[in-house]
């Protein structure tokens, strides 16, 4: 139907009553039917003017002056055109700040005498606390991982026997600056290549019923917003916190959704590390909230230093190996993982932490010190702690032999 425009602006003027639709229409001698086709093109005409003004702001702009400081993690931003923003909403897209990204702390809008509207801004980087529980369930809705090409070994035919492994990618340290150069990219390229090239080592000789993937091991470089460890010890990085996390989050998805395809079970063992003890229980509790629908994937993810887990008569504890590794068997002897450990056959102590491989014996237990993938950074340089052989391994367990084998894919 035609809208009267003559009706459409008397009722325009009208609308400061706040009266009723009633009122307006015995004012205007028509039906409420017909007041209510005239508020439904008021409406439409506003969001028309709303969308116009913000596409042409651009057009409209006389001055724009906007400060970054990096260091600080904040924004400044002045503009001026020729209508006043109505809320902090309008002034983001107005200045163009990623709302993902930055928290609009304060702001103020005021009228210069000749009629133009000034507006500023600032904004600071958002923290670990300023994310919500909503903004992470938005982030997984959206989330799918990104394709990283990696080099695969080729296949040489597999045999009938069945075996379980785990597979060791310790102590990756993902946005670790390092003397080598490596970007981001290069890393996740590494790890995946390794982790290939392990498992299909492997595939070229067995079967493979479970994989346990241990993850973290300080598998994040840092641990919060000031890129410091759990400690707190100040490290050079390639990327900020919420990167690194992104990255890494983005990384495992790919690793297990490849774990996956090639075995009836993945077992993923959160080991906390003392780079990034927090941040890699979020990560666990992430890749959860991911694979929940998987009942093939398997997750200990609970807040301890000390994780286990049962592959045929073999009992493996995990720990982080950031203390006195000798008294690690006597933990696992004693401690919650009491009863698989005094019933199983063989008994294993896994650890990583110092970078570099080493494996020794402890009355009847085997301690395994697990080598790292991580290049050499200017602190580990200062202290000579360098040359290590950068390694992930795929350790082979029978189900009655205990362990029969190991695979090592160095850089």
């Amino acid at each position: 139907m035609a809208v009267d425009q003559d009706l459409l602006q008397q009722l325009e003027q009208m609308l400061h009553w706040k009266k009723s639709k009633k009122v307006y229409a015995e004012k205007l001698g028509v039906t409420e039917e017909v007041i209510d086709e005239l508020l439904k093109e008021l409406r439409n005409k506003e969001t028309v003017r709303e969308d116009a003004e913000i596409a042409h702001y651009i057009d409209v702009l006389e001055e724009m002056v906007v400060k970054v400081n990096n260091e600080k993690g904040t924004l400044e931003s002045i503009i001026e055109t020729n209508f006043e923003p109505k809320d902090d909403l309008e002034l983001a897209r107005l200045h163009k700040i990623n709302l993902d990204k930055y928290k609009i702390s304060n702001y103020w809008t005021k009228q210069k005498s000749n009629g133009k509207f000034t507006s500023s801004v600032f904004a600071t980087l958002r923290k670990s606390k300023d994310y919500t529980a909503e903004d992470f369930a938005k982030f997984l809705e959206s989330y799918t991982p990104k394709e990283i090409i990696v080099t695969k070994a080729e296949s040489e035919g597999m045999s009938t026997e069945e075996v379980d492994i785990e597979v060791s990618i310790s102590d990756f340290h993902l946005a670790k600056k390092t003397l080598e150069g490596e970007t981001l990219e290069d890393k996740k390229v590494q790890y995946l290549t390794t982790l290939h090239n392990l498992v299909e080592k492997v595939r070229n000789s067995y079967l493979i019923d479970t994989i346990v993937f241990p993850i973290s091991n300080d598998f994040f470089h840092t641990d919060n917003y000031q890129n410091q460890t759990t400690q707190g010890t100040p490290q050079d990085v390639l990327v900020g916190y919420d990167n690194e996390y992104e990255a890494g989050f983005d990384l495992l998805v790919t690793s297990i959704n490849y774990l996956k395809a090639v075995c009836n079970h993945v077992e993923v063992i959160l080991v906390q590390g003392n780079h990034d003890r927090t941040k890699s229980f979020y990560l666990a509790h992430a890749l959860e909230v991911f694979f929940k629908g998987n009942k093939d994937i398997g997750f200990q993810r609970e807040h301890s230093v000390t994780k286990s887990v049962v592959l045929g008569n073999t009992f493996i504890g995990y720990h982080h190996g950031n203390c006195k590794i000798d008294d690690l068997p006597l933990v696992f002897a004693t401690g919650k993982d009491s009863f698989d450990f005094g019933a199983a056959k063989y008994r294993e102590v896994h650890t990583g932490d110092k970078h570099h491989y080493m494996a020794k014996e402890v009355k009847g237990v085997r301690i395994q010190q697990m080598p790292s993938l991580s290049g050499t950074d200017r602190w580990h340089a200062d202290h000579n702690f360098v040359h290590s052989i950068r390694a992930g391994l795929a350790l082979i367990y029978h189900p009655n032999h205990g362990k029969i084998g190991e695979f090592e894919s160095r850089i």
